[in-house]
């Protein structure tokens, strides 16, 4: 047999990508837009909200609270004035009010101007993320979740030199909306809205610039935003790698989470994802963690006066590889310590292998570490 034509080898590829789920083929066709083009547009997120993010999921009650090390969000749902009455909007959660916070960012941004007329942006905001403008339920969940946001009452807390500050905001000053009704249901329709002066000041001096197209990539999952919005802040402001635990990444992003292997699991898929669409990340995995590189930003236009290491990782969706315990330790572990949770003590044991040197082998480590740990567990 002779070899292949490109024709050939064309077909087959699009062959290949017919049999990929949307989500994957989004990624793929995401990243290589990457690789070839710099971004046409940015959009933007706040510092602050890059390292605690909003609810992933929907949250019962009416407030919700996230802490990491000195810094901690708290979000509470209000309401909003539909021409008659007092509406109760819910607690933004998911990717949607990610996005939506993300558009109203670069919109004052790209106008250096806190009052942003929504409706006309919307849709031009859908197209550059690459979701479908005309589709109604996308703009429904958008309109609803931007709304939410509008009402929100967002209260940050942090500690710096012996001092605890709290800063109370509602990113939101003013919103108008045009009233609608249908079979006889006042609805609003966003029309415009105006940023608090104190959070428009804050954005201009802490906005972290990204690419929409990853954006639009990864709009399927909150968790792989907030990754991806943690790394592009993160990654250029390091001046060494920097080994992070999994634990840490746990007290970080995953509170909804009750299961440490859930979490881990679903936190290496979104940022093998992340790192499809962002290929400047050097992130690799090491026993118990991540390594965390100085990289360029998404947007090469924030590496001003940055100090950029110039070996590359190649290939980086093969860097997020399975690590951890093996079924034998496992066992062993369990053989010895019935009554104990293994994945607990793993826990603690990479929390305390933070800083020092690498074992030469996991396992043996682990459980020489499980026998110290078990005498204060019984």
């Amino acid at each position: 047999m002779g070899r292949k034509t490109r024709t050939e080898i064309a077909a087959k590829k699009d062959e290949r990508l017919k049999d990929l789920t949307p989500i994957h083929r989004r990624i793929i066709e995401a990243a290589a837009d990457i690789q070839m083009d710099e971004a046409a547009e940015i959009e933007y997120q706040h510092g602050i909200l890059c390292q605690v993010g909003l609810p992933r999921k929907k949250t019962e009650g009416r407030v919700f609270e996230r802490n990491f090390k000195n810094a901690s969000i708290r979000v509470k749902a209000g309401e909003l004035w539909d021409g008659g009455k007092w509406v109760e909007q819910p607690l933004p959660y998911g990717p949607k009010p990610r996005l939506a916070l993300i558009h109203i960012n670069g919109e004052a941004i790209r106008t250096q101007n806190p009052q942003i007329e929504i409706g006309r942006s919307c849709a031009d905001f859908l197209r550059r993320i690459g979701l479908p403008d005309q589709d109604g339920r996308t703009y429904g969940l958008f309109k609803k979740q931007m709304m939410a946001l509008a009402a929100t009452e967002l209260s940050l807390g942090f500690t710096t030199h012996n001092e605890a500050v709290t800063i109370n905001a509602r990113p939101i000053k003013e919103f108008r909306a045009w009233i609608s009704n249908n079979d006889h249901q006042t609805s609003l329709w966003p029309g415009e809205l105006t940023l608090s002066r104190d959070y428009f000041d804050s954005l201009l001096a802490h906005a972290v610039p990204l690419d929409p197209r990853a954006l639009g990539a990864l709009s399927h999952s909150a968790l792989a935003l907030d990754v991806y919005a943690f790394l592009a802040r993160r990654l250029h402001e390091l001046e060494k790698a920097v080994r992070v635990p999994f634990v840490s990444f746990k007290e970080q992003f995953g509170q909804e989470y009750s299961n440490y292997q859930n979490f881990k699991k679903e936190f290496l898929l979104a940022t093998k994802q992340v790192l499809a669409v962002y290929p400047d990340a050097k992130i690799k995995q090491v026993t118990g963690g991540l390594l965390l590189s100085p990289s360029h930003p998404p947007i090469k236009t924030a590496t001003k006066g940055r100090r950029i290491v110039k070996e590359t990782i190649k290939e980086p969706m093969a860097t997020i590889l399975a690590a951890g315990l093996t079924e034998r330790t496992t066992e062993q572990f369990r053989g010895i310590y019935p009554r104990l949770d293994v994945y607990a003590c793993q826990s603690d044991f990479d929390a305390w292998l933070t800083g020092k040197e690498q074992p030469k082998n996991y396992q043996t480590a682990f459980l020489g570490f499980a026998k110290k740990w078990a005498l204060g567990k019984t």
